[in-house]
């Protein structure tokens, strides 16, 4: 009777195994970490210098340099800004070189592309004003071309410009034909040629050419630089006395008409047969 007042013993906790299925296996005890120490940061790495000698380090497929575990990509070289006007110029100088083609083309065809239109009309004379005039023809010889061509198309009746072409090649022809005689040479002792024009338009190459003839022929020149101006003209003058082998009387920074002067009366007390005076 007395047993109702004993401590009743705890019964041991159900067994999980005999509760759990066959195909099912037995949970784990949960466990209780430590708690973990405070982490010590790692000592940076040293970064290994390559000894002299040594061998080059590994090159990864896309083409930088493997360094321990990274991959360092090479660093592209910038090329100087500089270089960009340098590939221009070759085409601004075309451009400039294509120009300057064009206009001396249009200077050398201007008069025959004057006579392509269909008619004969005021714009057609202006046109052949201009090439006359840009062809070095002169203002007063220019003008009489242009009078005659006027008078004999409308003389003519010609409508076609190919029939105003014609007229003006008579035209010049007329103009130019009491230039055509002979040259004659010791009709005056010495003979002088002075030579003029505008410049550019050959003056000492021709005197050049025609130092070459007379001396062939047997007769005696002497050359007079009396184009004082023209920066080195003296000296190119000079170039083409010592190829004829012939004397030049020059005057640097001197009159004209002296220099021209002078020449005349060297070539006279020299017995030279033929002056050459360059303007």
């Amino acid at each position: 009777m007395f047993s109702f007042f004993k401590r009743k013993r705890p019964e041991p906790p159900p067994q999980i195994a005999a509760q759990a299925g066959a195909g099912q296996a037995p949970e784990a005890a949960p466990t209780v970490q430590a708690p973990a120490a405070p982490a010590v940061p790692a000592a940076p790495a040293t970064p290994s210098v390559p000894a002299p000698g040594a061998a080059a380090p590994a090159t990864g497929a896309s083409g930088g340099s493997l360094i321990g575990s990274a991959l360092v990509a090479p660093i592209d070289v910038l090329q100087p800004q500089a270089a960009q006007p340098e590939q221009a110029a070759p085409a601004e100088r075309a451009k400039w070189l294509g120009r300057l083609r064009a206009g001396l083309r249009k200077t050398g065809s201007s008069i025959s592309t004057v006579f392509t239109g269909a008619r004969i009309d005021e714009a057609l004379y202006d046109d052949l004003e201009e090439a006359l005039l840009l062809a070095d023809t002169g203002v007063q010889a220019t003008g009489q071309l242009l009078t005659e061509v006027r008078r004999r198309v409308k003389d003519s009746g010609a409508t076609h410009p190919v029939q105003a072409k014609n007229i003006l090649i008579d035209a010049l022809t007329r103009l130019l034909r009491p230039l055509d005689k002979q040259l004659v040479i010791g009709e005056h002792e010495p003979t002088v040629i002075m030579v003029a024009g505008v410049n550019g338009a050959g003056k000492t190459t021709s005197i050049g050419k025609l130092t070459k003839h007379l001396s062939d022929a047997g007769e005696s020149v002497l050359l007079a630089a009396a184009d004082t101006f023209r920066a080195a003209a003296r000296e190119q003058l000079g170039v083409w006395a010592d190829r004829n082998t012939v004397e030049i009387v020059s005057q640097e920074g001197g009159d004209p008409a002296a220099v021209a002067f002078d020449a005349v009366r060297a070539g006279r007390a020299r017995g030279r047969d033929v002056v050459l005076v360059d303007t």
